[in-house]
């Protein structure tokens, strides 16, 4: 007797979709959670579609996510993760998304822990404190505004916000995270943006199972 197998079994939880993809035929990408409770939260990217050349797009896909993010491969096939062993997942969200925007003809590059801000027109750094904590300055007054960036820093990274200084921020997990905070600095200003992208793609239903992409 044929037992029909389950093509989503073991995958962990889905957490983010990119449901067309444009630089690959339009097909559907997942990134999955997994928790195995020694290595930590690892992340599987996925898709089911069979064209020639899809192993090679979520290679880059995974190679984007370590330079942008700082992440390691994990030991299980198409797997990442962050050296601290945490999840981060607002933030991983956000990675996956913007390795699957970069452009494949070029390698992904680290981003800068500063940025120009528009609407303050000043530029504005992050700096790493150690212990996994950061601080935000700029190269002239704005108070207000690096708290503003903060606040949206603490929500695109899974942070933790200092009540007592409105610059810093850090990680529960007391690691650095360089790559992820430069990446995700560069987001700050538009951080609304980012979290209708997370509800848009989340509306977008499921992962094409096999047979479903050719």
């Amino acid at each position: 007797m044929a037992f029909n197998v389950d093509p989503f079994a073991g995958l962990g939880r889905r957490i983010e979709l990119v449901s067309t993809d444009r630089y690959f035929r339009d097909v559907s990408i997942a990134l999955y959670v997994q928790d195995d409770g020694q290595d930590g939260s690892r992340f599987l990217v996925r898709s089911f579609a069979n064209y020639d050349g899809i192993k090679g797009r979520i290679a880059y896909i995974l190679d984007a996510m370590i330079t942008l993010g700082g992440m390691a491969r994990a030991a299980a096939a198409d797997t990442v993760r962050f050296p601290c062993g945490a999840a981060h997942l607002v933030a991983v969200r956000r990675l996956f998304l913007q390795a699957c925007k970069e452009k494949p003809e070029a390698a992904a590059r680290q981003s800068p822990l500063s940025m120009w801000d528009k609407k303050s027109e000043l530029t504005i750094d992050a700096n790493g404190l150690g212990g996994g904590a950061y601080t935000l300055s700029a190269t002239g007054e704005a108070d207000r505004r690096l708290m503003a960036l903060r606040n949206a820093l603490v929500k695109l990274a899974d942070a933790r916000m200092d009540e007592d200084d409105g610059t810093r921020l850090t990680f529960d997990c007391g690691h650095e995270h360089d790559a992820m905070v430069g990446l995700l600095l560069q987001s700050a200003p538009n951080v609304r943006a980012v979290m209708r992208e997370f509800e848009m793609n989340a509306a977008k239903g499921v992962l094409l199972a096999p047979g479903s992409q050719k």
